[in-house]
């Protein structure tokens, strides 16, 4: 009988060993959350830096796995990989919304929460989403534009767009709510660059010099302008100076400095900071089962010459 108590005693005993070391490695296992951007460039620093300052307060883990290029198959492959590392979270920009479908469902399955950012997959069993509202933000892009021909005594003729990736959610958004304002019948064309800088620059600068009625011009991804301003491209910079209306998208010291002097431009401010801090605690509590938000929407804000200096001060 002593032998039974002694061996039941013991049984307990390591039962309890087992739960406190169990509960000791749950509690000790860093959280890990990835994030996706499109690309590796300046328009996600803010993303990057938010995401990181978020981390730290929570006391998690937060990696940036950037694809090297915007195929959507890139996407598709760091997916994979951080399904096998077993990370807690994965936030993402997506630069094909049907093609990374599966591929964030596949995530999902294996217990991994999914949101979006920035660039949306619907369709998918993402989790949630958070950044602009690109549809209004085009039909504030429009609105701006026609408030800029009206200034200047222009009425529009005809306007180039040029557009990121041809299959990322925001960048169609953005063109649809720019054309539900606008109509059609202004449009001449949209340009894809494919999210290469040169190559939009290119695009932008035959389109310029080969047709001298375009006079307006409607960037929906505005990274060429970016880090060397409108100056850095020479076409633009003559068709500024010729009287032609342009609106840009996203902020830089070198385009707000511009846009200070010039009073036929303007260009749309996202909040990148938040999507980084707020997307990552968002994700925080997704993982540990807290109450979490589906969608979170910010609008742009609208950058002209009227405020241009005081936003070049805050940057």
């Amino acid at each position: 009988m002593k032998k039974e108590w002694l061996l039941l005693t013991m049984l307990c005993l390591l039962s309890v060993v087992f739960v406190s070391c169990n509960q000791k490695e749950q509690k000790e296992k860093e959280i890990v959350i990835a994030i996706i951007p499109k690309v590796d460039n300046a328009v996600f620093d803010q993303v990057k830096e938010s995401a990181v300052e978020a981390a730290k307060e929570l006391g998690i883990v937060v990696t940036w796995e950037a694809p090297t290029s915007i195929d959507g198959k890139k996407q598709k492959e760091l997916i994979e990989n951080l399904i096998h590392y077993k990370v807690d979270g994965i936030l993402i920009s997506c630069n094909d919304a049907e093609m990374l479908k599966e591929s964030i469902n596949k995530a999902i399955k294996a217990g991994i929460k999914v949101g979006t950012f920035d660039s949306d997959s619907p369709k998918s069993d993402r989790i949630f989403y958070i950044g602009t509202d690109n549809k209004k933000a085009g039909k504030v892009c429009a609105e701006t534009m026609m408030g800029l021909y009206k200034k200047a005594n222009k009425t529009p003729e005809q306007i180039v767009i040029l557009s990121g990736g041809m299959n990322a959610l925001n960048m169609t958004e953005r063109i649809s709510g720019f054309r539900s304002v606008m109509g059609d019948s202004k449009i001449d064309k949209v340009l894809t660059s494919l999210e290469m800088p040169d190559y939009g620059e290119e695009l932008l600068t035959y389109e310029l010099t080969h047709n001298k009625k375009i006079n307006g011009v409607q960037m929906v991804w505005g990274v060429p302008v970016l880090s060397g301003g409108v100056d850095s491209v020479p076409a633009l910079l003559a068709f500024m100076k010729r009287g032609g209306i342009s609106i840009f998208f996203d902020v830089s010291k070198p385009l707000l400095k511009y846009i200070k002097g010039n009073p036929n431009c303007a260009t749309m401010k996202q909040d990148f900071h938040s999507m980084g801090y707020d997307g990552v605690k968002n994700m925080y509590n997704a993982i540990l089962d807290k109450p979490y938000k589906m969608e979170i929407l910010y609008d742009v804000k609208v950058i002209d010459q009227s405020n241009a200096e005081k936003e070049l001060a805050d940057l």
